[in-house]
């Protein structure tokens, strides 16, 4: 395959609202069967499906220029439409009494889009690797360390972002580091275990 090709569908796969489809369903499972299920694509519905629906009308109207908001002043407004969305999520589920481990992945989501908004406004952190770092560390906290596996992507998005010119090395590290350390500490403090 085309290196350019490969790099892109790496970004396309890699992307947080890809993985949440996987991830999202296969913790609710984990953790509470099918009504973790239920819930778990409530929040995903919420989390992912609110900021999504942004880009594309943004798009649509001018105001974003791609799917990756490749534009670092781009950033900022999108990652509100997203906290609202996470903070609209924790409410929903704590009034509804969702399993505790996915109110934690609502609340993982919420901290990390105050972070990223944060530096955003004054740096392009990678939000792939975010995601990727993030996600890894969500799913050694839920099914153990026999997933560590999960943090070899990091590297091959690592790579398919500098290819396609959409980071420097710092931006990537940073992201990587950031989303371990901060969904980490959020899972322990809200007793993120399933």
């Amino acid at each position: 395959m085309n290196p350019d090709r490969l790099a892109r569908w790496v970004s396309v796969f890699f992307d947080s609202s890809f993985l949440s489809l996987l991830i999202f369903p296969a913790i609710g499972w984990h953790v509470a069967g099918w009504i973790g299920v239920v819930w778990a694509l409530l929040a995903l519905l919420v989390l992912t499906g609110i900021p999504l629906a942004y880009i594309l009308i943004g798009m649509k109207k001018g105001w974003v220029s791609d799917l990756e908001l490749s534009h670092r002043e781009e950033r900022p407004r999108f990652i509100l439409v997203s906290l609202s969305s996470d903070l609209l999520a924790l409410v929903v589920l704590w009034l509804g009494g969702a399993p505790h481990m996915v109110w934690a992945l609502a609340l993982v989501y919420a901290c990390l889009g105050i972070t990223m908004f944060t530096i955003s406004n004054f740096w392009k952190i990678s939000l792939h690797m975010v995601s990727v770092s993030g996600f890894a560390t969500l799913l050694i906290f839920v099914f153990g360390t026999g997933v560590w596996w999960t943090f070899l992507s990091l590297p091959l998005v690592a790579w398919a972002r500098l290819h396609r010119k959409k980071h420097t090395p710092a931006q990537l590290l940073a992201g990587a580091v950031l989303g371990a350390v901060i969904t980490a500490g959020v899972l322990w403090l809200a007793g993120g275990t399933a």
